[in-house]
């Protein structure tokens, strides 16, 4: 442990980034997705620590902080969204472990932002908590709708959030949110219609004069062939718009095993998507790093946050 070495990544590290995550995660991605989430963000680039096998140049982990824009109880908080997390199996020890993230926290205490917040998995959970001094701040549920059908809806798909119609709706729709995430068009545009591969369906409720809501799809499937369809992102202005974007859903679902998507404390569609059909399966925890303060304490009312604000493997 003693002997590893840390140091900032380039984009001429991303094949072999890329290859230590396809060897991490079950979630494969390719040069080219990884450069647009790292590089292409419009609130600017991830920041991209890395560690090297001491006897080498050769890479032995990386973790990313990608820069993002919060809202906690009704203050603005720049933060980092941390990302892609993976070390070689030689070096998941504790020791090692531990040197990497402090080198990487003290290098993003060091800068603007105030908090890091992130999902952890079930292995990395105890030890940002025990160790590295990350702390609860809420959590993540699994609402899930078995066996999705196809139904009428009035939805339309969409290639592009418009400008001032995005701006204006997640204005209002969000106005009341103790927590999120600050959307922008150019964030949303970016992060839903510009990845590679063009992964994600996305289908608005309301006229072409009005948006008033919208709903981001993806397929995925299981090893074992079990077919999910996961809602990345949900807003709505009423019921009767969200209505329409879930039965949109499930018609963009028919066929899989289930359709998915992560809620927070305090989502505020909750209550209607169980009347829906959708229940609660398993919950993943939401953890915060401060930086310069004191963490804040998760926030009482409505909030909002998805897998789709975040990481890009899903």
């Amino acid at each position: 442990m003693a002997g590893l070495r840390f140091r900032m990544a380039t984009q001429e590290d991303t094949p072999e980034i890329v290859a230590l995550l396809n060897a991490t995660f079950r979630t494969p991605i390719d040069g080219a997705t990884w450069e647009w989430y790292v590089y292409g963000n419009p609130r600017g680039t991830s920041r991209i620590y890395l560690a090297l096998e001491p006897d080498g140049e050769k890479i032995a982990g990386v973790i990313g902080f990608s820069p993002t824009q919060l809202r906690i109880d009704g203050s603005a908080v720049l933060a980092d969204y941390a990302h892609h997390l993976a070390l070689q199996p030689v070096y998941r020890d504790t020791l090692s472990y531990m040197a990497f993230l402090r080198h990487s926290l003290n290098g993003q205490a060091a800068g603007e932002t105030t908090l890091a917040i992130g999902p952890p998995n079930k292995t990395a959970y105890p030890i940002h908590k025990t160790l590295m001094k990350w702390v609860d701040f809420g959590f993540l549920d699994c609402l899930r709708k078995l066996s999705p059908q196809r139904g009428q809806h009035d939805c339309r798909e969409l290639k592009l959030f418009d400008e001032k119609q995005f701006d204006t709706f997640y204005a209002r729709v969000s106005r009341n949110f103790s927590f999120c995430v600050n959307k922008t068009s150019e964030w949303a545009n970016w992060r839903f219609f510009r990845r590679p591969g063009s992964l994600y369906t996305v289908y608005a409720a309301g006229g072409e004069e009005e948006l008033k809501g919208y709903v981001v799809l993806k397929r995925w499937r299981d090893p074992d062939g079990y077919a999910k369809a996961h809602i990345l992102d949900l807003h709505a202005l009423d019921e009767i718009a969200l209505s329409q974007l879930i039965a949109a859903a499930e018609c963009y679902a028919s066929g899989s095993d289930e359709l998915n998507l992560w809620a927070v404390q305090g989502y505020p569609y909750r209550p209607a998507l169980e009347t829906m059909g959708f229940s609660a399966s398993w919950r993943q925890p939401l953890i915060i790093r401060s930086y310069k303060l004191p963490a804040p304490r998760y926030p009482e009312g409505e909030c909002s946050l998805s897998y789709g604000d975040g990481d890009t493997q899903y």
